[in-house]
């Protein structure tokens, strides 16, 4: 799917109208049925390890009754079952997944491409009735969950869903206009997620304090141009680096900073690291400013 960044942008390509569903942050499966015997491939079309899909033969044909042969396009996600919401990317491993005990591995069925001899990626408009049906996926089964397509025929429908999606903390949409076809290997749908809305300006606000300076290149050279910005982590007491912050300000800001920032040249020594600042190696930076907490009583 083509990533969307804005509501105008997705209403131009679907002029006709859109079905819009929930995309999950799981790992990508396509399930092949044929009779009793059953194949799951990932997205490289690479055999998918077994303990994440073998208990779905038992549950497919109690969704699809009367399927002898299809070939099913998902997502397989861990579902937490007190709040009944997916679990991060990931923890699908054998040994994160054993961390989390109330929990059900469910597949998200998103389309259906084929059915009893019968090709349906040719079909226009792609009916809700193949779309996104959570299946149980362990004993005792969970109740099915029909999140389906929704008709979206105008922006401020697709506004109102994009918000609840994001309040819920789900990854996104999936937007397919209503009189268009499904083609492997094309783009004719639309992907929306927060990450892509406002051109992909920063969708999530953070209050960050200076931890630390690199010098910067070219013109920049031999003064502090690249800035490490970080948080404190009460739990571990210590401060955390989160990003660096290079560009978006002029020669006269960053002159000013020269001299206004309280610096300690470190030069990258290890030896000189903090104990309350937590990064990685490969972030030590040319300066540290002096321990945040001390500073602020």
């Amino acid at each position: 799917a083509e990533a969307c960044k804005s509501i105008e942008y997705a209403m131009k390509k679907c002029p006709n109208g859109m079905y819009a569903e929930i995309k999950y942050d799981g790992e990508r499966v396509q399930v092949h049925k044929n009779g009793d015997h059953f194949s799951y491939f990932s997205r490289s079309l690479k055999p998918v390890l077994p303990h994440k899909v073998a208990h779905f033969k038992d549950f497919i044909p109690q969704a699809f009754p009367g399927g002898q042969s299809m070939i099913l396009d998902s997502e397989v996600l861990l579902i937490d079952n007190k709040t009944g919401k997916p679990l991060p990317f990931g923890t699908l491993g054998v040994h994160k997944k054993a961390a989390f005990q109330d929990a059900n591995v469910c597949l998200f069925v998103f389309d259906c491409i084929y059915f009893n001899e019968h090709v349906t990626v040719s079909s226009a408009p792609r009916q809700p009735a193949w779309a996104s049906q959570t299946l149980p996926c362990s004993w005792p089964p969970v109740s099915w969950r029909l999140h389906g397509q929704q008709l979206l025929p105008k922006a401020s429908d697709l506004a109102d869903m994009i918000t609840r999606v994001i309040r819920e903390g789900l990854e996104g949409l999936v937007l397919k206009d209503i009189k268009g076809n499904y083609e492997p290997g094309k783009r004719h749908w639309l992907k929306v997620k927060k990450d892509y809305l406002n051109e992909g300006a920063m969708a999530d606000t953070a209050d960050l304090v200076v931890l630390g300076a690199f010098y910067g290149q070219g013109s920049k050279g031999g003064m502090m141009s690249i800035f490490l910005m970080g948080c404190y982590d009460p739990k571990s007491e210590k401060w955390c680096t989160v990003t660096k912050c290079a560009g978006g300000h002029d020669d006269a800001t960053l002159a000013r900073l020269q001299t206004e920032l309280d610096m300690v040249k470190i030069s990258k020594d290890p030896s000189k690291i903090p104990r309350w600042l937590k990064i990685n190696k490969i972030y030590y930076p040319d300066f540290i400013v002096p321990d945040p907490k001390v500073r602020a009583l």
